[in-house]
């Protein structure tokens, strides 16, 4: 998973994706290119250890004697660290060392408030938790940044290696008296990196009215001495008040792989959405079903009483498709045969994941132009993927912007900078008419920008700021920069008339990312508000097990970007998570899908790649490598070609009219008059569609 904006230094993210590619010079082949950055970090690639079965844990002495701990773990006296070294084993972990000390008091008393409005007063706790040290952490006033206020804890006598492997543990809660919603984000990193952090799971986290504990995967990018890194929480969310208890941080050194510790909730209290289908079907009722009616009448036009009615679905009016692999789908070969059979079945739009972008459609346009006329030769519309995206690491720019930009990048023939303010701004604009004007009608709908909050390199070397990983504008905010209306503007004027212009980013739906969202929607109404305006809304949805989020939480955050007179797109969804069990993805992906097609402004839905074999994370939605299919794809075919298909048949009555209710989309309707076929595709939309069929006089 891409990796949220950590800290006052936000620059470009880096690129940890391994998918191997056959085409641009040859030079992409692990790239990790045909989706949104990785989330595993780091550069070494631990085993995992065996670790012995655990000993049962006694209850630990009261009179702080050690108490008892599984093989492996160091010898500690405080009763709470002892049941946590026990739960940590049960779950299969190795030993691993307390990194604050060996009591959570120890711990507790590491960390501070750092910023002048914010305040922590020591909590009393209560004999109903395994823990007795926290504090009450009250915000004071909004910020600008959310790590304007944080609790930051340094480890003052330990060092820390690259590719080392910790596990942080926080218990939060938001009292009910809290002046907004609390909102933690949390945060690993040294003192030469400010702007990396190394949490690999889950990243931030809205605590509730009781005590929830929290699993915090880091694994280290860097080597850093003892008093030189920390972890924290990110606490300026706006005035809150959030207490936290229970915290450690026990490193495995390198004995265990990252992805095998827990992440995010030990159990999260979540609010009541057990009506969640029930009410899900009532809104897909309410706006994606209207009334079609056949009127039939004889040649002299009079109405046919008993004529047989055939009402036969064609194509759905809703969008939904999949992100495509131009050259592994132009192969003409047994691989791509199948990739082709499935793309053209199973979906009515479809947009390149790399194709469009910049430097591939300079480089290898013979590709781009391919898949695009076969998709559209398939019925398929085709949605632009993307004009503008600063993601250099991903082959998105070509060199001689990449060395306008003032970086350098060997592994992209980059070997020298010169950074051009002028160069970057004529550039990008250039491209954005040129693209949108090449293909013309052929696109459905461009995104204008692609991931502006996560690479804002672009905006950053427009305005005299060589565009490096530790980058950052101080005075402008990249959200709101002039230069992305501007960007617009010239999208609008090379665009056909009425072609939807849409942006597209991470972290804004999938996880429950506030700050994220509240970022995005300052874009979204800046854009809206803007002379161009904006059209669309595309939210990327790379979701992992940690990240899975209800059926209110869903709509409540659609409803907030659809307030903006915006449509929504669902860009790119996968659930790219090897712990996660196959049938459990299929399930969430029916809630998520239903959930979002019972929305009235959710207009397409788009899975990021569909075998494994080519997917970005090598763990697409529907089919293994050897196309074997999985649970997520029996729910598609379930809802898509079935539970929204409709297809029925009946006799006209006594005024010649049959009527039905059907999805919205394009149907054949065939009426039988002294038996004569009478056949017309109509399209049934909003507001009903009443077809009239009667024999030529």
């Amino acid at each position: 998973m891409p990796e949220t904006n950590d800290g006052p230094d936000d620059g470009a993210d880096g690129d940890d994706g391994s998918i191997a590619r056959r085409s641009l010079l040859g030079t992409l082949a692990a790239a990790g290119v045909a989706g949104c950055q990785s989330f595993t970090g780091g550069s070494s690639t631990p085993t995992d250890t065996e670790t012995p079965e655990p000993t049962p844990t006694a209850t630990p002495h009261p009179d702080g004697t050690p108490a008892d701990v599984p093989p492996g773990w160091p010898t500690v006296r405080d009763p709470y660290y002892g049941q946590l070294a026990s739960t940590l084993a049960s779950q299969g972990l190795p030993g691993g060392a307390f990194c604050y000390g060996t009591t959570e008091a120890e711990a507790m008393s590491a960390f501070s408030v750092q910023s002048s409005v914010g305040t922590a007063e020591p909590l009393s706790v209560g004999d109903d938790q395994p823990f007795s040290s926290a504090r009450r952490v009250t915000v004071e006033e909004s910020t600008e940044n959310p790590w304007n206020v944080t609790l930051k804890g340094t480890v003052e006598d330990r060092a820390v290696s690259e590719g080392d492997v910790l596990l942080a543990v926080f218990h939060l809660r938001g009292p009910e008296d809290s002046e907004s919603d609390p909102t933690a984000q949390f945060v690993a990193k040294d003192e030469a990196n400010p702007s990396t952090n190394m949490v690999r799971g889950v990243q931030q986290a809205e605590p509730v009215g009781e005590w929830v504990r929290y699993y915090v995967p880091i694994q280290f990018d860097y080597d850093a001495e003892a008093g030189t890194w920390w972890t924290e929480l990110f606490l300026g969310f706006g005035p809150q008040t959030v207490d936290v208890g229970g915290v450690a941080l026990i490193d495995f050194d390198q004995n265990i792989s990252v992805g095998n510790l827990p992440s995010g909730p030990a159990s999260q209290p979540t609010p009541d959405d057990s009506d969640w289908e029930a009410a899900a079907d009532e809104r897909i009722a309410e706006h994606r079903t209207s009334e079609l009616t056949v009127e039939v009448t004889d040649a002299d036009g009079e109405p046919v009483e008993a004529a047989s009615v055939d009402v036969a679905m064609q194509e759905h009016e809703f969008g939904f498709g999949a992100g495509v692999d131009g050259a592994y789908l132009l192969e003409e070969t047994s691989r791509g045969d199948p990739y082709r059979e499935h793309v053209s079945e199973l979906f009515n739009v479809a947009t390149l994941t790399n194709h469009h972008k910049w430097r591939f459609w300079e480089e290898e346009k013979h590709i781009s132009d391919g898949v695009t006329q076969w998709l559209l030769g398939e019925g398929l519309d085709v949605r632009g993927h993307v004009c503008l995206y600063a993601d250099v690491s991903s082959f998105s720019v070509p060199p001689d912007v990449v060395e306008a930009m003032g970086r350098t990048w060997e592994e992209g023939g980059v070997t020298e900078a010169e950074l051009d303010p002028d160069y970057v701004r004529e550039q990008t604009l250039s491209h954005v008419e040129d693209i949108v004007e090449y293909y013309g009608e052929d696109i459905l709908e461009w995104e204008v920008v692609n991931e502006l909050m996560h690479s804002p390199g672009f905006v950053q070397a427009i305005n005299g700021v060589a565009a490096t990983e530790d980058a950052s504008l101080e005075d402008l905010d990249p959200v709101e920069a002039p230069i992305l209306a501007e960007w617009f503007a010239a999208a609008r004027e090379a665009a056909p008339e009425g072609m939807p212009l849409a942006i597209n980013d991470f972290n804004v739906l999938a996880g429950s990312y506030e700050a994220e969202r509240a970022r995005y929607e300052r874009q979204i109404q800046f854009l809206a508000e803007s002379e161009a305006g904006l059209d669309a809304v595309g939210m990327e949805c790379h979701f992992d097990q940690d990240e899975t989020i209800s059926s209110r939480e869903i709509m409540d955050t659609l409803d907030r970007y659809a307030q903006y007179d915006v449509s929504l797109r669902v860009t790119e969804f996968d659930m790219a998570d090897d712990a996660w069990n196959e049938s459990d993805k299929g399930r969430f992906f029916r809630r998520f899908l239903k959930t979002v097609f019972s929305h009235p402004d959710v207009e397409e839905f788009l899975v990021w790649g569909i075998n494994d074999a080519n997917h970005w994370q090598g763990d697409a939605p529907f089919f293994t490598a050897s196309w074997a299919e999985k649970p997520p794809l029996e729910e598609y075919r379930s809802l898509v070609f079935d539970e929204w298909w409709t297809e029925t048949a009946g006799d006209t009555d006594d005024e010649g009219t049959f009527s039905t209710t059907g999805f919205h989309g394009e149907y054949q309707v065939t009426a039988t008059v002294d038996g004569e076929e009478l056949t017309e595709t109509v399209t049934l939309s909003g507001g009903g569609t009443t077809v009239e069929l009667s024999p030529d006089a």
